[in-house]
């Protein structure tokens, strides 16, 4: 009796469970959203249309014009406002729900701050900055929003700033990269349950206080992730994927190959990967980016003594 009151105290206080299966496949003006996809982005006032290929079905939004619909497409016009909103896709018994994303275009702003949310200079000022195309405006209850199956809008933002709303540059064809990236180390590694990231999203502001110079950081643009994948029960650390006996830098050269793998198929954005060994205040990790072209670098491979596995 008690192990159940003990079971029973455990799943109930844990997070919602990760979609694993999509009911259908919603199609964005006649492209279907990537494996793995719970969000989109619309840029404010341009119209899309949405379908599941010829499936009948209700449509809700929480915003936009119109918000609701029935059929097998649903023509919407995003408002002028920014946020995160939701779209509920029901069909028969199931339904889906997706994060549209209103993102500010980067153009409407020209400080070093966005409605009071120090960002920094992407360059030296003379106005030619490289930026990114748009920033997403986040509230507090926006953060625990999934952008794919086992992604949320938190492990992205990693570094708050001040009060809400922040704002991130982001590009979601990296977390679609992370997701093909968990599934991929799901065949040979099946206890495998999740992919989190240390640091996704910096502002220029936030990277030179942490004493990072580089203004090329793809970590500016929302296009790289240091990440780590872990099993059940979770502690925050990398598990032992290559299954060595320890928790070690080699568990991220390991994934490295596994993401050139998955790159030189097709199935992902080729960009940066490189292990990272411990650090203080975590455990080794994996940098990934969609630079669109192949990078690596030097990977110190000091071991720990007495690592946690």
């Amino acid at each position: 009796m008690l192990g159940l009151v003990i079971w029973a105290m455990i799943f109930s206080t844990a997070e919602d469970p990760a979609v694993e299966a999509f009911p259908f496949n919603l199609e964005i003006d006649g492209d279907p959203l990537p494996e793995n996809r719970m969000a989109f982005v619309v840029m404010p006032g341009d119209s899309v249309s949405f379908s599941l290929g010829g499936r009948e079905c209700e449509w809700v939004v929480d915003a936009g014009n119109p918000e609701r619909g029935c059929g097998d497409s649903f023509d919407w016009r995003a408002p002028r406002s920014h946020g995160i909103f939701h779209m509920d896709v029901t069909t028969g018994e199931d339904c889906m729900s997706y994060a549209v994303i209103v993102p500010v275009e980067t153009c409407r702003w020209r400080t070093t701050s966005l409605n009071s949310f120090p960002i920094g200079s992407y360059g030296d000022g003379d106005g030619m900055e490289k930026k990114p195309d748009y920033f997403v405006e986040i509230r507090a209850e926006d953060m625990g929003t999934r952008l794919t199956t086992h992604l949320a809008v938190s492990d992205f933002l990693c570094h708050v700033e001040g009060e809400f709303p922040q704002y991130m540059a982001l590009d979601l064809r990296l977390a679609d990269k992370m997701e093909v990236l968990l599934d991929a180390l799901k065949e040979v590694y099946p206890k495998a349950t999740d992919v989190h990231s240390i640091s996704g999203f910096r502002t220029p502001a936030y990277n030179a206080a942490i004493g990072n110079e580089t203004r090329e950081s793809l970590h500016l643009y929302g296009q790289a992730a240091d990440i780590w994948i872990e099993g059940w029960p979770p502690n925050d650390l990398m598990d032992d994927i290559d299954r060595n006996k320890r928790v070690d830098v080699y568990d991220g050269e390991y994934l490295v190959e596994i993401v050139r793998t998955l790159e030189a198929e097709g199935r992902v954005v080729t960009g940066g990967a490189s292990a990272y060994r411990w650090i203080p205040s975590h455990g080794p990790f994996v940098h990934v980016d969609i630079r669109g072209s192949s990078a690596v670098w030097p990977t110190r491979r000091t071991l720990v003594s007495d690592p946690v596995i």
